[in-house]
């Protein structure tokens, strides 16, 4: 199996296939930096992983070391083997073009969503991208139900490691928020490792 190493710049997006037992390293290059996650089963796109059945498989709002990330027929396709941070998010949807229109009245910002389509190259139809877990998003929430989004506690080198329990088609966004405290208003690169 090659190994990968490569750099995924700031505002960009990277797809990747991994093999079963292969790992999966994601590194804050410089710290505070958000990296929007999905991954399908290779040998059928129609299966990905699903942040909803992973909530309710695990029982957790996030992820934490030695759990494994579901998809949506329930079965494993990656498990969380090491994690530096230990504050992640399964909540928030990737940012879109539509969302910085909404919201922020620029319908031309690039978003998670665009940067992830484009990195499948079309292999994925764009209204079919899924939620994302959201590695090193810092999204505290009350016993009320409000949610916000607050500056990542992540620092520069911090990271995560996941083992492929299938073979795996993964893409990872360099989150390009800078309008709110996702990326500390000032979204970097991030380096991924596959060995």
């Amino acid at each position: 199996m090659d190994t990968i190493d490569v750099i995924i710049p700031a505002r960009e997006g990277r797809a990747f296939e991994i093999r079963t037992g292969q790992r999966l390293k994601i590194v804050d290059v410089q710290g505070q930096q958000v990296a929007d996650f999905v991954a399908f089963n290779l040998h059928n796109l129609d299966e990905f992983l699903s942040v909803c059945h992973t909530r309710g498989m695990l029982g957790s709002l996030r992820p934490q070391r030695g759990h494994p990330l579901y998809t949506s027929l329930r079965n494993a396709i990656v498990l969380l083997e090491e994690d530096t941070v230990g504050v992640h998010d399964m909540l928030f949807a990737p940012c879109d073009r539509k969302r910085y229109a909404l919201d922020y009245g620029d319908p031309n910002h690039p978003g998670c969503r665009d940067n992830l389509h484009k990195a499948l190259g079309g292999r994925v139809p764009y209204a079919r991208i899924p939620d994302t877990v959201n590695w090193f998003m810092n999204v505290p929430w009350t016993p009320d139900g409000h949610i916000e989004i607050i500056e990542p506690v992540s620092g520069a080198g911090d990271h995560v490691v996941l083992r492929a329990e299938m073979d795996a088609l993964v893409a990872i966004s360099a989150c390009p928020q800078d309008r709110n405290p996702c990326n500390a208003f000032k979204p970097t690169e991030l380096h991924v490792q596959i060995f």
